[in-house]
């Protein structure tokens, strides 16, 4: 028998190391998947006058503000309703938006 045709011993297991290697990324990517996914929008909704990433918003404004932030206001109604804005960033990524609206 040469080479080329002997079987590779087997572990206690029944199962080769290349399988248990495949198992084992398939079941990695599976909990990454579910750990890490998330639903985020491909382009910003409108909340209000607001163009947020998040709508609904996922933080308080005092959270957002008091973080690494981008804030803005702006209006809607003719006027009447008047919002602040807020993207709350973490390493360059949007994590939450926010918005504090009154009328006035």
């Amino acid at each position: 028998m040469s080479d080329d045709e002997r079987e590779a011993p087997r572990s206690r297991g029944g199962g080769s190391r290349r399988g248990f290697l495949a198992k084992l990324g398939a079941v990695g990517l599976v909990t990454s998947g579910a750990v890490f996914a998330r639903s985020t929008p491909a382009m910003a909704a409108n909340y209000q006058c607001c163009n947020l990433v998040f709508v609904p918003p996922n933080v308080t404004f005092s959270n957002c503000s008091a973080a690494t932030n981008y804030t803005w206001s702006c209006t809607t109604s003719g006027g009447f309703l008047w919002c602040q804005c807020c993207e709350k960033k973490s390493g360059g990524t949007t994590v939450g938006s926010a918005a504090s609206c009154q009328y006035g």
